[in-house]
């Protein structure tokens, strides 16, 4: 049994000059605390409290254009933003298969969100509507990860490992412009992964593939005048790596193979949202193409 803790202690001062003249100081305390037990050799249960402080973007304090939108006025910046923070409570338990055959792993966690950043409504007159990123207030998130990599030596493949990843998550935040609880901004429900790596020592060569699906529904990004949502064909990577007797590696990674696509959809209204006035959809669907990498490194 172990608790180890750390308690950091945090200042920083923000200034600016120009239109807006403002000058800021920010003091933060953030513990740790992390405890785990070892109920066996194989099982370990760990539990951990933090205070995390997310650091400002630049970006936000100041006015800019949205490449993506050439419909939308310049985009307001945000003289009084602050930090936005969060306590991160994690319960995680870790067992370890016997004869070295892998770890399982799983856990759930709780994040109590305060100061969230996210639009808001920065309007003079009702004739000139604008949005700035600002504080929105406070929110939760909670949600549970489970993870598994184990070695093939039920069938003799002990240099086969199979690796697979489960997330999902879950939030609640109020909306500024609807006044409904909804989800974090482009929070999406999770996500899962499975891939597999095999090593062939006898000739130095290792192949492998990594194949990531998120969890998409309900992904949107809420402004005064706007909502987008996005979402998101899987993706896959898939590679050939072989090391002479020098130690020279040649890599072969094949990217896109599964020729996955993205998409955002746009409704935009007349006026605020609130009012419920849809003037029209759009959408937009990229994709980044197949793509070939070879590789060659090694110390000369």
């Amino acid at each position: 049994m172990s608790l180890e803790s750390t308690l950091l202690y945090e200042t920083s001062e923000i200034s600016q000059s120009g239109d807006v003249s403002n000058k800021r100081d920010f003091d933060f305390v953030k513990p740790k605390f992390d405890f785990r037990y070892d109920l066996t050799p194989q099982l370990q249960l760990r539990a951990s409290i933090e205070k995390v402080v997310n650091q400002l973007s630049f970006a936000d304090f100041v006015a800019a254009n949205d490449d993506e939108d050439e419909d939308s006025n310049t985009q307001a910046g945000n003289a009084n933003l602050r930090q936005e923070w969060l306590w991160q409570t994690v319960f995680n338990a870790e067992y370890r298969l016997p004869n070295d055959v892998g770890v399982v792993s799983g856990g759930v966690f709780y994040h109590e969100h305060h100061d969230v950043i996210e639009r808001i409504d920065v309007s003079t007159d009702e004739a000139n509507i604008r949005s700035a990123n600002g504080n929105i207030g406070d929110g939760e998130m909670w949600g549970m990860d489970l993870n598994a990599n184990i070695r093939m030596r039920m069938i003799n493949m002990p240099n086969l490992l199979l690796s697979a990843t489960v997330r999902v998550v879950d939030s609640k935040i109020t909306d500024p412009f609807l006044r409904v609880d909804r989800r974090f901004a482009f929070q999406a429900r999770g996500f899962n992964s499975f891939g597999f790596r095999h090593d062939i020592t006898r000739w130095g060569v290792n192949w492998g593939m990594q194949w990531f699906n998120r969890h998409d529904g309900n992904i949107k990004r809420y402004d005064i005048d706007d909502i987008e949502l996005v979402a998101g064909d899987p993706t896959a990577l898939m590679f050939v790596e072989y090391i002479d007797k020098r130690g020279i590696a040649y890599r072969l990674d094949a990217n896109g193979f599964t020729n996955d696509v993205s998409c955002r959809e746009r409704q935009r209204f007349v006026g605020r949202i609130s009012a419920g006035i849809l003037e029209e959809i759009e959408d937009r669907c990229t994709g980044s193409g197949r793509t070939l990498v070879f590789k060659v490194s090694g110390n000369f």
